[in-house]
């Protein structure tokens, strides 16, 4: 059987306004890294752009690919242990 595999995508923009100028950031999360950029524009200025680029798995460790199975067998296992944690038996 084939490992599980997830494919996420979030994208957040943060946009504000003063009569100092404008301002937005922006975070775009994919399975290679984060890329948060920053645009700041002074009233009447020109706009400057800032882009850092975060990779996946930082200090994370290394990933680990799971077949369904295992997958399953540590959400029960989890689950087992979380009711246990609420009827006080753990």
């Amino acid at each position: 059987m084939a490992p599980v595999t997830y494919t996420y995508d979030y994208k957040s923009t943060e946009s504000t306004s003063n009569p100092q100028g404008s301002s937005s950031r922006t975070v775009h999360t994919t399975p290679s890294g984060t890329t948060v950029s920053t645009t700041e524009q002074p009233s009447g200025g020109q706009p400057s752009t800032q882009t850092q680029h975060y990779p996946a798995g930082g200090n994370q460790g290394p990933t680990e690919t799971l077949s369904k199975e295992e997958a399953d067998r540590r959400y029960l296992e989890a689950m087992e242990d979380e009711y246990a944690k609420r009827e006080g038996g753990a």
